[in-house]
């Protein structure tokens, strides 16, 4: 079954970085937002990178609309674009692992560069990297996934290697 991405691009005009992930897994469509699965640490990692609480999925003060609005006030805040690069895709099996993904085509991510001041481009993951490099053109710095699945790296690793993005904002 096909499947069209779901999110809007987080960006204004100021933007400077661009933060790249796939594709919205299914945990994240049910929740309505990038990185919506609770086990995602992709929150937690840019809270303790800015030194700033960003509440997520895991958080059930808020409603999940007051949480995104926050995620999103977060990001504008600090001049970073969140997307993800496949636009359509099929999963071959109902589950949210990238490896399960055919790519149909991707997200028009030069529209977003002309809108905004981008100045560096990170990739969340090995796939978003890949997908990256395979349609455009363009020099980016890959990241270690936040995701679950990457259990090699803990959460003090990640904050370590996704300090590269404090470098450009």
């Amino acid at each position: 079954m096909l499947e069209i991405h779901s999110f809007d691009p987080v960006f204004d005009e100021n933007s400077k970085i661009l933060i790249l992930g796939s594709f919205p897994s299914l945990k994240s469509k049910e929740f309505g937002f990038y990185y919506g699965n609770s086990n995602n640490r992709f929150w937690d990692v840019l809270s303790s990178l800015f030194d700033t609480p960003i509440p997520s999925s895991k958080d059930k003060t808020l409603s999940p609309s007051e949480i995104i609005h926050r995620q999103k006030a977060f990001l504008l805040h600090h001049r970073i674009a969140l997307w993800d690069c496949i636009k359509e895709c099929k999963r071959k099996n109902h589950n949210s692992s990238d490896g399960n993904l055919q790519i149909i085509s991707a997200n028009n991510i030069a529209d977003l560069l002309a809108q905004s001041q981008i100045e560096a481009i990170f990739c969340n993951g090995n796939m978003a990297m890949s997908v990256f490099e395979r349609y455009f053109n363009l020099p980016s710095i890959k990241l270690p996934s936040t995701s679950p699945a990457n259990a090699s790296y803990s959460k003090e690793r990640l904050i370590k290697e996704w300090g590269r993005v404090r470098e450009f904002i």
